[in-house]
């Protein structure tokens, strides 16, 4: 088991104790992930703490379906792969504040589209348009009129 994500959990904090309240439907994954590390890794654990975010919205008519819409019209535009396009966009969204992780190898990229949040997903959209702004391109915003 490599992650356990807990989205909203309940903490309280006493005398410098954490405390986190694991929901029902995330127990068994929670015991894994005890179980793993006390196993494999000296019972320790990291925990990262951050506030709750909205995350993207998918489906048609999304930010994510916008976002791909224009990373499709920009990719056939310049006659470049669509996944050259999208990763590039969002290596240029890192100066507007779509977050980052550390690989294994220690390169600094940006996160997936699945862990962003809905301010985020802004990020990609707005540098999108500032690519096609750049390459003299007008963007069609009618999520109809591009094929993903």
């Amino acid at each position: 088991m490599r992650k356990l994500e807990i989205l909203n959990a309940t903490i309280g904090s006493k005398d410098g104790r954490l405390g986190i309240r694991i929901p029902a439907d995330r127990q068994v994954q929670y015991n894994d992930m005890l179980a793993y590390c006390g196993e494999k890794k000296g019972s320790y654990i990291s925990i990262i703490l951050h506030p709750p975010r909205k995350p993207r919205t998918t489906g048609y008519k999304s930010q994510n379906h916008h976002f791909n819409s224009h990373c499709v019209q920009i990719a056939q535009e310049v006659g470049e792969d669509f996944d050259v396009v999208k990763m590039e966009i969002k290596k240029r969204a890192i100066k507007r504040g779509y977050p980052t992780r550390t690989t294994k190898f220690h390169d600094l990229i940006p996160i997936s589209e699945s862990e962003a949040s809905t301010v985020d997903c802004g990020h990609l959209i707005d540098q999108a348009h500032e690519v096609a702004d750049f390459l003299g391109m007008k963007l069609k915003e009618n999520n109809d009129e591009a094929t993903i």
